[in-house]
């Protein structure tokens, strides 16, 4: 029976380490690195070991036994409380953690399920044995906090031999003036460099604010002006020149309480303050000129041909110039406060906005938008913007220009040159017109001359009599003169093509003569006169033809 209990007991750890953990929540006794498992299971076995004897003789040992029976369990709760002292934590936090334990071991034979006798047995054992646990803990606690007090007390005589040694090791060694004074405000000591630099006059004894130009004061009424363990400048004379210095006045106690003396620090600040008034002459000076370069750049802002826009992170206009109110029609006053957007179309707005939200400082974006004049009439404009961060905000500048007059002088432009290039197109056809007139030109010249000139010249050659002869030159000669003045009047190269007969015959019809009278002249008879006569038109080509061979003989150049 005994052996069953107990090894239910040691087999419920985990019930136990739920219990422990809710305890110390509760209890706020989780700190950092001290919730550890394998501590809680080392208590438990150590509680387990003491109540497995207990249980065996009925009783827990008593107190001057207990010690003997379970050096270990007894090393292993003083070392616990050791830890803790190590982590800064007071000895009540130990004993609260063991009672922490004490209270989880009554909650678990609680819960497990058992008598109710056998629960009161195992809560009295428990009992007895935590009730002498906690008074060996006080007294390795109480043991402790004696030996931290001697400690202590030896550390802080130390500590203050070691701050007199450094107090004094300061007082002699600063290159601070360090004056000191009682009650009253007289000067009881002062360190080497005060009495250096105060040589010419007399330090103790004396009032404490005489040394800083202020014999007149007493102690009330310096405190009044310097207060109490703040810093405030003074300046003092060395020879003919000042040094400045940064005065603190403290009390030599810690409260505000002056009734045991004070102390003056004067801490030479002189290069601080000349390069102080330095940097002030150079912001004044730089002030000024920011003020002329700020008047130069609002004449720029305003004088500048473009129209110039700040506006926000809302999108509204900030600032404007005056080219940017004559652009959109509108008085500076009105346009500052105006939402960009109503200055474009939707289209521009939402181009606009997007290059807004993705623009970052030192890029550009640059597009043409439909800008709005204030009656609503609409003209193309290009709007260049960047980004900047003022005061710690982000702006975008535009600079807007009117490109109407550009637009109207690129459609004047593409105008001329689609004119242009009509021209150019009706110029090459005329050319391609010329060289086509200069090609049939050549060719019909080469077939005249191929045709008509070239078998002229044949015939007079092979031509024996001389009338004959000369009355193909004839013709040849007009073939020529033909020739040169063009193509206006077609040429006579045919008639080149007749028999000497055939050309008397024609020379008779051109003359007028009838039939009768050119049978009578040639002695031949009118059926021959008329074969000849169709021999004629069919080389001339009148074959079919509703025009007189006298009228074609009439109408062309040649002399017979």
């Amino acid at each position: 029976m005994f052996e069953s209990i107990f090894e239910y007991i040691r087999d419920s750890f985990d019930d136990f380490l739920e219990l422990f953990h809710k305890q110390l929540l509760q209890d706020q006794l989780v700190t950092q690195d001290l919730f550890q498992r394998q501590d809680a299971l080392m208590l438990f076995h150590a509680h387990m070991s003491i109540l497995d004897h207990s249980m065996r003789n009925q009783s827990c040992p008593p107190a001057d036994v207990f010690q003997t029976k379970f050096p270990t369990e007894i090393d292993l709760f003083t070392d616990l409380i050791q830890r803790f002292k190590s982590h800064g934590l007071s000895p009540s936090f130990g004993l609260r953690y063991f009672r922490a334990v004490h209270s989880a071991m009554r909650q678990l034979i609680l819960s497990l399920a058992f008598n109710e006798a056998t629960k009161i047995n195992l809560l009295n054992l428990i009992h007895d044995q935590m009730s002498i646990i906690d008074v060996l803990l006080i007294g390795v606690c109480e043991k402790s906090m004696k030996d931290q007090s001697v400690q202590g007390l030896e550390a802080l005589n130390l500590k203050l031999i070691r701050e007199k040694a450094t107090y004094k090791n300061i007082f002699v060694g600063t290159s601070n003036l360090v004056l000191i004074s009682d009650g009253a405000g007289l000067v009881v000591e002062a360190n080497p460099e005060a009495l250096v630099f105060f040589s010419n006059q007399d330090l103790i004894g004396h009032f404490c604010g005489s040394p800083l130009g202020l014999p007149d004061y007493d102690l009330p009424r310096l405190l009044k002006d310097f207060p109490l363990n703040q810093s405030h400048e003074v300046s003092l004379p060395e020879g003919q020149a000042k040094r400045y210095f940064n005065l603190q006045i403290k009390p030599l106690e810690k409260s505000l309480d002056v009734s045991h003396g004070i102390m003056l620090i004067l801490s030479d600040i002189t290069c601080i303050v000349d390069h102080r008034q330095m940097l002030e002459q150079r912001v004044l000076d730089r002030t000024v000129a920011l003020a002329s370069s700020e008047k130069l750049l609002g004449a720029l802002f305003h004088a500048v041909g473009k129209g110039i826009i700040l506006i926000d992170e809302e999108g509204e206009i900030v600032k404007a110039n005056q080219q940017a109110s004559e652009i959109y029609g509108q008085p500076l006053e009105i346009l500052i406060g105006t939402p960009l957007c109503s200055l474009t179309n939707e289209a521009g707005c939402l181009t606009l906005r997007k290059a807004k939200e993705d623009l970052i400082e030192g890029q550009q974006f640059q597009t043409e938008v439909v800008s709005l004049y204030v009656d609503g009439k609409p003209f193309p404009s290009i709007m260049t913007m960047t980004r900047m961060t003022l005061d710690d905000r982000p702006y975008w500048t535009l600079i807007v220009r009117d490109i109407t007059e550009q637009k109207a002088m690129d459609l004047k432009l593409r105008e001329e040159k689609l004119h242009a290039e009509e021209m150019n197109v009706t110029l090459r056809n005329v050319l391609k017109s010329i060289e086509d007139d200069r090609k049939e030109f050549e060719q019909k010249l080469s077939e005249r001359i191929s045709t008509s000139i070239l078998p002229g010249l044949a015939k007079i050659g092979a031509e024996n009599q001389d009338e004959v002869r000369q009355g193909y030159l004839a013709l040849l000669k007009d073939q020529l003169i033909s020739l040169t003045g063009g193509f206006d009047s077609e040429l006579d190269g045919d008639l080149l093509k007749l028999t000497k007969t055939e050309l008397k015959i024609c020379q008779f019809i051109k003359a007028g003569l009838s039939g009768k009278e050119i049978c009578d002249a040639m002695n031949l008879s009118f059926e021959t006169i008329q074969t000849h006569r169709k021999n004629i038109r069919k080389k001339l080509g009148l074959r079919g033809r509703s025009q007189s061979l006298h009228q074609f003989l009439v109408s062309r150049k040649c002399d017979f």
